[in-house]
């Protein structure tokens, strides 16, 4: 198999036909294994491009497939997730991603700067290798290419990149940690913070895949199989001061100052 490439995983069966399979990774580890026109907050509109994400006006236990710009991979509603109040940054929900789950988020016409921040809660319980994702090119069947590839470990309680740059950071359990990427698409550069600190600097476009675009493409969580881990407050935005709290009025405000 070569280096970079997509594991192809049969996952969901029923009356013992194979319904689907999901590709899940850019990067051989050694594991078996709706564009929004308009920003989302569950469901607030923000200013211009800006987009969040709480969870909190879906229904408690709800499929995401469907719900607010969120698919399965490849749109399999198999591989959706469902929202969860046993954790929760913001009340009430956050959206739980295990087993089966390949969520899915498409953004399209973003250049300049952004700042993608999403917040997760990993459980110290964490069983397998569960994966946060993001990609410069996405469509269902495909074309895809990675950008981001963060693999996080329950047995080595280890966060790794798996891109070209490397990186490892240790997991930090029972508390809800953010992930922050700042991608700059003209310089062609993104930093990977984990709990405020630097994973890795690398390019965007070639980090993971290789001959990559300057566009942010999608975001994908996906559970590789893992045990529950937790996302809530999910943002990206032009504006370095949002926090995952943002309201309709808040931002519109902000995006008002120079």
């Amino acid at each position: 198999m070569n280096k970079v490439t997509q594991w192809k995983t049969l996952r969901y069966l029923a009356c013992g036909l194979v319904l689907l399979a999901t590709p899940a990774l850019a990067v051989d580890s050694s594991l078996a294994s709706a564009s929004p026109g308009v920003a989302q907050t569950g469901e607030v509109p923000l200013a211009g491009d800006n987009w969040i994400d709480h969870f909190d006006t879906y229904a408690t236990g709800s499929q995401m497939h469907g719900q607010g710009g969120w698919v399965g991979w490849d749109n399999a509603p198999a591989a959706g997730a469902l929202t969860s109040s046993a954790q929760a940054r913001s009340p009430l929900n956050s959206v739980d991603i295990l087993g089966a789950s390949d969520l899915v988020q498409i953004y399209t016409g973003h250049t300049g700067t952004w700042t993608y921040t999403a917040w997760q809660y990993l459980p110290s319980s964490l069983s397998g290798i569960t994966y946060f994702i993001m990609l410069n090119t996405y469509n269902h069947g495909g074309p895809y290419n990675w950008s981001i590839q963060v693999n996080f470990d329950g047995a080595t309680d280890t966060v790794t990149n798996d891109g070209v740059t490397g990186g490892t950071l240790p997991i930090i359990y029972d508390q809800w940690v953010e992930i922050r990427v700042v991608i700059d698409l003209v310089a062609d550069v993104q930093t990977f913070y984990y709990g405020g600190q630097v994973l890795y600097t690398g390019t965007w476009t070639g980090e993971v895949s290789g001959g990559g675009l300057a566009q942010i493409a999608a975001v994908d969580l996906f559970a590789n199989g893992a045990s529950s881990a937790f996302y809530d407050d999910i943002s990206m935005s032009d504006l370095p001061f949002l926090d995952g709290f943002e309201t309709e009025s808040t931002v519109n405000w902000h995006s008002t100052l120079p």
